[in-house]
């Protein structure tokens, strides 16, 4: 928590929060466009979620100063890399429905592993 910290840096917070929000927001929307498809579709994408949390996630990393002290094993590198691979492959299969946003969604499907690591590591 951010007020654990000595010294407060606003942008890592305001980056976090819409990281995590937009996040959140993606998967609770995405979700129900799902279960009742055309629910959520009918007013706004929720890909504009996913460009949000792209974003944010590049900024809060950016924010992040004790990651270029960060030691990562080796094996978790490998795991990483195998989770992106699944994940691109993942979504391979669905390029037919995502078409245009392939090109979108596959940098992101293929970083996520490893922004997800770097991001949730605190010493």
């Amino acid at each position: 928590m951010f007020w654990h910290h000595k010294e407060i840096n606003f942008s890592e917070t305001i980056s976090q929060t819409l990281f995590l929000t937009a996040l959140s927001s993606f998967v609770v929307f995405l979700s129900l466009d799902l279960l009742l498809p055309g629910f959520v579709s009918r007013i706004l994408s929720v890909h504009w979620f996913l460009l949000v949390a792209m974003i944010s996630g590049v900024w809060w990393g950016i924010q992040r100063t004790e990651i270029k002290d960060l030691k990562i094993s080796w094996w978790l590198w490998i795991v990483t890399s195998l989770f992106s691979v699944v994940f691109v492959g993942l979504l391979w299969s669905f390029r037919a429905d995502l078409s245009d946003f392939l090109v979108l969604v596959l940098p992101l499907a293929f970083m996520a592993p490893f922004l997800v690591i770097l991001l949730a590591r605190r010493e």
